[in-house]
C-alpha cells in the first residue's frame, strides 16, 4: 500500500511516501524569506510541496495514479464555523489571532494536486484508479509522527505547536498503533503562538528565530519571571491561559531588527524560557498522572527547544523521553502518512526510526559530472575519513556532502560544515558560514562509544534533540563546542547508522586526542539546506570554506 503524506499551505511544505509502513522518501521544501520580512513579522507565504511530491514518487518509480492514499495533515471540518464549502470572509483578515490565515489553508489543496499533477485525487475514493484523499487532523499528525516512529509500544503524547485547526496543544496516550486524545488547549492560548510573538518582539523572524531566543536565554537573568506569570497563567490539570495583552506594555518596546542586543533582551528570553519550561513540565506531570505511562513522546514546533526537551528528560516524570526528530510542521507530512498507513493496514508491529536520511542521494558519477562542468580541480583520496580528519586537525573548515539528505531541520551527518572544537574562535567562524548570530551555540558530534567520556548525559542524543553538559575536565579541550552555561548540543553518532561520519570523527580523535567535531548545517547563501552537488559546489566556491568532501571527491582552495 502506497501512502503519500503532504503538509503545507502556509510554511515548511513537505512530502513523504510510505509503502507498507516503510519510509520510501521524504523531502522538505525550503522556503526563504527576505530580510525585510523580519520587520513585518511575516513568514513565508502559502506554499505547497509540488517538487517534493514529484520527487518522492520518482524514488519509487511511481506516478500519482499508483498511490493508494493521500494523507493531508489538516482537517478543515475541525475549523470553527467552517461550513465545508465557503471561504473565510474578507473581514476575518483583520483578526489578530491568526485564525483567518490558517482557516483558509485547506480550501485549495484538491485543486492544487489536480493542477500540478494533472490527476484527480478523490475524497470519497470513488474515482477508479485514483488515490483516496484523507484529511488527518494537524495535531494527530504531530502525535503520529512522534509515537509511530518511537521505540515505545505505549507512551504519553504531548503535542505543542503554534496551532492546529482549533488547538495549540493536545494531550494523548498511544498504545500499539492507536492514539487517544485526552484533552486539548484552545489555539487562542497557544504557547507556540506566544513564542512567535516574543520572537518578533525581540527582533527576529517568527518561525525560524525561536532558536535564537533559546540561545539568548543562557546569557540572561529571569528578572521578568513575574511578568510572565501574568502572561501565562496556570490552571489545574491541563489548563492554562495566555494573556492577550500587548507585549510592549509588559516588557517594554520591541527591539528593532538589526539593532544591538541588550541585557534587557537577554533577560526577557531567559524569563520566557523559565516560564515555558515550568509550564510544559507541569503539563507533562498532569499527563503522567492521567495516563500512568512510563514513557513520553513529544512533537510540535515548541519541541525544537532543546532546553525544554532536556528539562523534560531530567524531570524524572518518565523513564524515557522521545522527541520527534522532525518536531515541526514538516513532520506532520510524515505523521499523516504513517497514521493512514497504520490505521488501514493495522500492522502487528512497527520499528522505530534510526535516522532521517530519506532525501536526495547522488551517485559518484552524478557528482563527478557536476565537478567536471564546474571546471574545479578535485581529487579522490584513498581514505576520505583520514583526509578530512587531517584537514580538520589543521583548523580547516570542511563542507560535508555525503549520502542521502536528512528530512527536517536537523542536519545529522549528510549535509554539514565541519570544524575542530579545539580552537575557541571556530564557533564564530562556523556561525558566520552558516548565517547564524555569534551568540548561537554550535552543535557537535561524538561517536556513541566515546560520548560518556566527554559529556554527562547523552541519552537519546542521536537526533540532537537534547543538551548534554560537558564534563568539567573536558571543557577546556573543546571550548568551541561548549555554550556559556557549560552545555553542548550533542549528536551521538553510531557507526552502524552513519559509518563515514563516525569514522571521520574517530580519525580526528586519533590525530588530536579529541573525538568531537563541530557541526553546522551546510546551507546556501539564501539559508536553504544544500540538496544537490551543484548546490554544494556553488556554496563552496562562494563561501570561505577551505575544503569540500563531496561523495568520494575532495576539493580544496589554494591548491
Amino acid at each position: 500500500m502506497l501512502t503519500l503524506g503532504i503538509s503545507g499551505g502556509f510554511h515548511e511544505p513537505a512530502a513523504t511516501l510510505i509503502e507498507d509502513g516503510q519510509i520510501v522518501a521524504a523531502l522538505q521544501e525550503e522556503t526563504c524569506e527576505p530580510d525585510a520580512a523580519i520587520g513585518s513579522g511575516r513568514r513565508p507565504g502559502r506554499v505547497w510541496p509540488a517538487r517534493g511530491v514529484l520527487w518522492c514518487l520518482e524514488q519509487r518509480g511511481a506516478s500519482l495514479s499508483d498511490v493508494d492514499h493521500i494523507a493531508f495533515a489538516w482537517d478543515p471540518s475541525l475549523i470553527p464555523a467552517f461550513d465545508g464549502a465557503s471561504r473565510a470572509t474578507a473581514s476575518s483578515a483583520d483578526r489578530d489571532d491568526g485564525a483567518s490565515r490558517w482557516a483558509t489553508l485547506p480550501l485549495c489543496e484538491i485543486q492544487w494536486v489536480r493542477r500540478l499533477l494533472a490527476t484527480g485525487a478523490s475524497i470519497s475514493g470513488d474515482a477508479a484508479g485514483r488515490p483516496r484523499w484523507h484529511y488527518v487532523p494537524h495535531q494527530l499528525s504531530h502525535a503520529a509522527a512522534a509515537f509511530l516512529t518511537s521505540p515505545f509500544e505505549e507512551a504519553a503524547i504531548l503535542c505543542i505547536n503554534a496551532r492546529g485547526e482549533r488547538s495549540g496543544a493536545t494531550y494523548a496516550v498511544g498504545r500499539g498503533i492507536s492514539i487517544e486524545t485526552l484533552a486539548e488547549t484552545e489555539a487562542v492560548h497557544s504557547l507556540g503562538l506566544l513564542f512567535e510573538r516574543l520572537t518578533l518582539h525581540l527582533g527576529f523572524l517568527p518561525g525560524t528565530g525561536e532558536d535564537k531566543l533559546v540561545a539568548l536565554a543562557a546569557r540572561g537573568k529571569p528578572r521578568f519571571r513575574e511578568v510572565f506569570s501574568r502572561i501565562v497563567m496556570r490552571k489545574e490539570g491541563s489548563g492554562y491561559c495566555v494573556s492577550g495583552e500587548k507585549l510592549a506594555d509588559l516588557l517594554g518596546p520591541a527591539r528593532i531588527p538589526g539593532t544591538r542586543i541588550e541585557s534587557h533582551h537577554e533577560d526577557i528570553a531567559c524569563s520566557w524560557q523559565e516560564c515555558l519550561t515550568e509550564t510544559v513540565v507541569a503539563l507533562a506531570d498532569w499527563l503522567k498522572r492521567e495516563t500512568k505511562a512510563r514513557e513520553l513522546v513529544a512533537a510540535g514546533g515548541v519541541f525544537r527547544n532543546v532546553v525544554l526537551n532536556s528539562a523534560l528528560r531530567d524531570s524524572g516524570l518518565f523513564e524515557h523521553a522521545w522527541i520527534s526528530p522532525v518536531a515541526g510542521a514538516p513532520g506532520t507530512a510524515l505523521g499523516a502518512a504513517l497514521w493512514i498507513d497504520h490505521t488501514l493496514r493495522a500492522p502487528r508491529g512497527r520499528e522505530p526510526i534510526r535516522d532521517t536520511c530519506w532525501g536526495p542521494r547522488f551517485s559518484a558519477e552524478e557528482i563527478e559530472a557536476a565537478l567536471v562542468r564546474a571546471r574545479l580541480p578535485y581529487g579522490r583520496p584513498p581514505a576520505m575519513t583520514v583526509a578530512v580528519a587531517a584537514r580538520l586537525a589543521n583548523s580547516k573548515t570542511v563542507g560535508w556532502f555525503q549520502g542521502a539528505m536528512e528530512f527536517g531541520p536537523q542536519a545529522l551527518g549528510s549535509r554539514l560544515i565541519l570544524a575542530t572544537p579545539v580552537a575557541p574562535g571556530m564557533a564564530d567562524l562556523l556561525n558566520d558560514l552558516a548565517g547564524h548570530d555569534d551568540f548561537e551555540p554550535v552543535a557537535c558530534a561524538v561517536p556513541s562509544e566515546a560520548a560518556a567520556d566527554w559529556f554527562e548525559d547523552t541519552r537519546s542524543a542521536g537526533f540532537r534533540s537534547f543538551l548534554a553538559r560537558a564534563r568539567s575536565d573536558k571543557r577546556p579541550r573543546i571550548p568551541a563546542a561548549v555554550h556559556v552555561d557549560g552545555t553542548a548540543r550533542v549528536q551521538t553518532v553510531d557507526r552502524a547508522i552513519q559509518p563515514l561520519f563516525h569514522d571521520t570523527i574517530e580519525a580526528f580523535g586519533a590525530l588530536t586526542g579529541v573525538p568531537v567535531l563541530l557541526s553546522a548545517d551546510f546551507t546556501t547563501r539564501r539559508g536553504a539546506r544544500i540538496q544537490t552537488p551543484v548546490d554544494a559546489i556553488e556554496a563552496f566556491a562562494s563561501a570561505p570554506l577551505d575544503a569540500l568532501a563531496i561523495g568520494p571527491f575532495l576539493l580544496e582552495k589554494g591548491r
